[in-house]
């Protein structure tokens, strides 16, 4: 951390909030921006055969917006699974912040799309049980399903504490394929 730039910034005014991330703040090395993120996005679902799902943080609106930008690249359409995502989403349109970004088709239209023209925005990048990529793992999505060759993204490291559900979900998904 540049102690001194940020005095200088301070001492100027110039800041209203420093907004930071501790998670993973001992790890050696930089973090990559959200553009470089979103190159390495758009790269991979580019190449991808079948369908694409990314696990996020609901409430990383960043990452929303850089798939949504790799699919619509891909010409691919975005289908969110998750109330949050939605309701991310929501927020983020009436505060005008995803101008030019298509509407998240809603998860009921998953099934009726073309396996190499979906993006699935899906809730559950720490393992957690009841989210949708959870469900999608075991198979117990009322809707949503991955097939073999279909590729999954998990667009975050597990928080310390959580890497053996977020392990568990990683391999249900190998062994269906995915």
């Amino acid at each position: 951390t540049d102690i001194e730039r940020l005095r200088v910034l301070g001492n100027e005014g110039k800041p209203l909030a420093l907004i930071c991330d501790s998670t993973n703040a001992m790890k050696e090395g930089d973090s990559p921006s959200e553009s470089e993120v979103g190159i390495h996005l758009e790269r991979l679902i580019a190449t991808a055969k079948h369908r694409v799902a990314v696990t996020i943080f609901a409430s990383n609106l960043g990452r929303m917006i850089s798939i949504a930008r790799a699919a619509a690249k891909a010409d691919r359409q975005v289908v969110a699974a998750g109330r949050a995502v939605h309701r991310v989403a929501g927020i983020a349109r009436e505060l005008g912040l995803m101008e030019g970004i298509p509407d998240f088709l809603d998860q009921d239209a998953y099934g009726y799309l073309p396996r190499e023209k979906v993006v699935l925005i899906a809730t559950g990048s720490q393992g957690e049980a009841r989210a949708a990529m959870a469900r999608i793992a075991s198979g117990n999505h009322p809707v949503i399903d991955l097939s073999p060759g279909d590729m999954a993204i998990f667009s975050s490291w597990a928080i310390p504490g959580n890497e053996k559900a977020v392990i568990d979900i990683q391999n249900q998904l190998v062994d269906r394929g995915v």
